[in-house]
């Protein structure tokens, strides 16, 4: 829980995070007031790359767990679906005993309300029955071929047109017919 929001709050725990982060959107719907950056700071994915967008503000807020209370500082930017990011700065500090096998999080013997959730599919259900089209073997190989396939019969002796250069069209030019 966070002092002054009633509701839980989904919290996405991440060890491969060095930071804590809570999303944009989340801290202006619930009000909660932020700490510009004197110097803005760059976010660098997991794969090395950095995000297009600066970190602007933070903001600490008190956060309480099976009735420990501690203050949690957070760096706010957009998270998409995810609220509140508690990353190796919370990890370190609070230490809980995490059961990776279960992926169950429980501080000082007593379970959080903290459970991963289930492993989402690569392929949705309702796709199930298309899983041949995923096939990256079959996405290697040409389709057999079949009674309305066209030929391309080359001229001995000439010489293959050149590639055309390609063009981009604009947003106001008609598209392809």
């Amino acid at each position: 829980m966070v002092k002054g929001i009633m509701d839980p709050i989904p919290t996405l725990v991440d060890s491969g995070s060095s930071k804590n982060f809570l999303d944009i959107n989340f801290a202006k719907n619930n009000n909660i007031p932020l700490t510009p950056l004197v110097n803005p700071r760059t976010v660098i994915a997991i794969d090395g790359k950095e995000l297009p967008n600066k970190i602007k503000n933070k903001t600490t807020l008190e956060v309480e767990i099976e009735g420990w209370t501690f203050d949690v500082t957070f760096f706010v930017m957009d998270l998409g679906d995810t609220n509140m990011i508690l990353g190796l700065d919370w990890l370190q500090e609070a230490d809980p005993d995490i059961n990776w096998k279960t992926l169950e999080i429980s501080w000082k013997g007593r379970p959080l309300t903290a459970k991963a959730g289930k492993e989402i599919p690569a392929i949705p259900e309702e796709f199930m029955e298309f899983i041949d089209v995923f096939s990256k073997e079959l996405f290697k190989k040409l389709p057999e071929h079949r009674s309305f396939d066209c030929n391309i019969d080359f001229v001995e002796g000439s010489d293959l047109p050149k590639p055309a250069k390609l063009y981009p069209l604009s947003v106001t030019s008609p598209p392809a017919s």
